[in-house]
């Protein structure tokens, strides 16, 4: 018998107190991992283990180990550092064969698990869906699935997945129907098996009609915006997005196609009770799956992560909690509205418009204003208004968000527009889920305050053919708590009118406080 010549013997992660914790090996175990200490050492007997992603490397620790064997470091420091999240991250390993690194990640560094329910939760009450992903596109911003009666809808790349597979066992069926003796008088009269496949492709068929109404909705919306001046890297995103709906729109249609000509009037009048006799057969357990409970996809403290979704990333999440938190502050103010959000994009095109009394507030997350056309734009010789204002008056607009940038990176998180008797004011913000101590440490000029400063002198507001710029103190920056840890990002050299809002998901005074006093500088009659 062949022995495998390189195993895992045992796994340590760091545990709470800064010690390391030793576990034995359990394939199928997830190991939770503080993303403080982003990283798990596995004790290998044998050859030494590796990755199978050739970019990824289990570093050999220079510590004591039995005779045969050595320890090994999974880091996945950099990775985390990009993207924060929470949930499984994995790593196949080419030896030894058929082995997963799986670990479970709990943000302890910058964020803890309850900040994460407190912002899922708030964002669910304000916008009603359960978190920051794209429901149209297949987007990594997903989390795992938890069966509820009160879900949503199944994203399309789902849907066709699950299509797919259960097509297989309805060609099945049609080719080796279920056949039962009976009597005469039920001659002639399709079996429930039978009838199942009938039934499946009819709720499919309407599923896959809703899907491939909300994914068309998506491609205009795109196409609309492709059609638009965008600086390259935002044009080469929403052409890439646009045929990958593209595709999907197309496989829609073939499996509708194919599931229309899989029904029976006949099969369709007959009842069909899913008892357990449905439970036999393979087939009918897979079609079965169309009539279960859709999912709510949410996070949850009880449920199981183990699922074929992706974790949650946290910097999506901050950015899109940052604008709920906005509008929980203006609502303690006293502004009253709700919020516009486009169905085909949920999590990247909320708007809200908030009233009291004669103050009109519009806040827009991720609001993408149009890049200056600069291939048209006269030279300055030859106009006598600024750019912006030239753009204003001869560049197509979004009626809905009607924002203008100079330069190429122009995609602040949160755009606020403000109405008053008095005139009109423009506010800026960016958020940015970071830490102090790294931030902008490789180079003090990219650092977000810098970044909404330069917002704040590019970007404007084109309303009736005029143009509103940015306030000279309307521009924030929403970094995580506490806020005693970005005092050396209050007074940076040309980025000293920022303002610096550190809120928490469990409540901060200080970070309302300031919010107030900013919102007072711009607009004095808003207080």
């Amino acid at each position: 018998m062949a022995v495998d010549r390189s195993t895992i013997e045992g796994v340590r992660v760091m545990g709470a107190d800064g010690v390391g914790v030793q576990h034995r090996w359990d394939p199928n175990t997830l190991y939770l991992v503080r993303d403080d200490s982003p990283y798990i050492d596995i004790l290998t007997r044998g050859i030494v283990a590796q990755a199978k992603d050739v970019h990824t490397k289990l570093l050999p620790l220079a510590e004591p180990a039995e005779d045969g064997t050595q320890w090994q470091r999974w880091s996945f420091e950099s990775e985390l550092a990009r993207q924060r999240r929470l949930g499984e991250i994995s790593l196949p390993l080419r030896t030894p064969k058929s082995c997963t690194l799986r670990c479970y990640v709990i943000p302890t560094a910058l964020l803890n698990y309850r900040d994460v329910l407190a912002m899922v939760e708030d964002i669910e009450a304000e916008l009603g869906f359960a978190a920051a992903w794209d429901m149209i596109a297949d987007r990594p911003e997903r989390s795992w699935g938890r069966g509820s009666n009160s879900g949503g809808i199944t994203m399309p790349s789902e849907l066709i997945r699950l299509v797919d597979e259960e097509l297989r066992a309805a060609h099945s069926i049609r080719r080796d129907p279920f056949s039962e003796l009976g009597p005469q008088s039920r001659r002639g009269v399709p079996l429930a098996e039978n009838a199942i496949v009938s039934h499946w492709a009819m709720r499919r068929w309407s599923q896959m009609r809703d899907s491939a109404d909300a994914v068309t909705s998506k491609l205009k919306s795109l196409r609309l915006r492709g059609g638009r001046r965008n600086p390259e890297k935002r044009q080469e995103k929403i052409d890439a997005e646009i045929r990958q709906l593209t595709s999907i729109e197309q496989r829609l249609g073939d499996f509708k196609s194919v599931l229309a000509r899989l029904g029976n009037d006949l099969e369709l009048a007959t009842f069909v009770y899913p008892s357990p006799l449905f439970q036999r057969d393979f087939r009918l357990r897979q079609l079965l799956r169309a009539f279960a409970p859709p999912y709510s996809e949410t996070l949850s403290e009880v449920e199981s992560a183990k699922s074929h979704y992706p974790p949650v990333f946290l910097n999506s999440l901050w950015e899109l909690w940052g604008a709920v938190w906005l509008v929980k502050e203006l609502r303690r103010l006293g502004f009253t509205g709700s919020h516009s959000t486009n169905a085909t994009d949920l999590a990247k095109s909320c708007s809200w418009r908030l009233k009291r009394d004669d103050v009109v507030l519009e806040l827009d997350y991720e609001a993408e204003p149009v890049f200056v056309d600069y291939e048209k734009l006269p030279p300055a010789h030859e106009r006598d208004v600024p750019a912006l204002e030239w753009a204003a008056r001869n560049q197509e607009l979004d009626a809905e968000r009607p924002f203008l940038g100079l330069e190429l990176r122009c995609s602040p998180d949160y755009l606020i527009r403000i109405t008053t008797p008095n005139g009109k004011s423009l506010m800026v913000g960016d958020a940015c889920l970071a830490s102090p101590k790294h931030h902008g440490k490789n180079n003090k000029l990219d650092v977000k305050p810098h970044t909404v400063e330069m917002y704040r002198r590019t970007i404007g507001w084109s309303i009736e053919a005029h143009l509103v710029r940015c306030h000279p103190m309307g521009g924030f920056v929403v970094f995580p708590p506490p806020a005693g840890a970005w005092v050396d990002f209050e007074r940076l050299p040309g980025a000293g009118d920022c303002t610096i809002l550190c809120p928490s998901p469990q409540g901060d005074p200080e970070a309302s406080r300031r919010l107030e006093s900013l919102l007072m500088i711009v607009v004095p009659e808003i207080l």
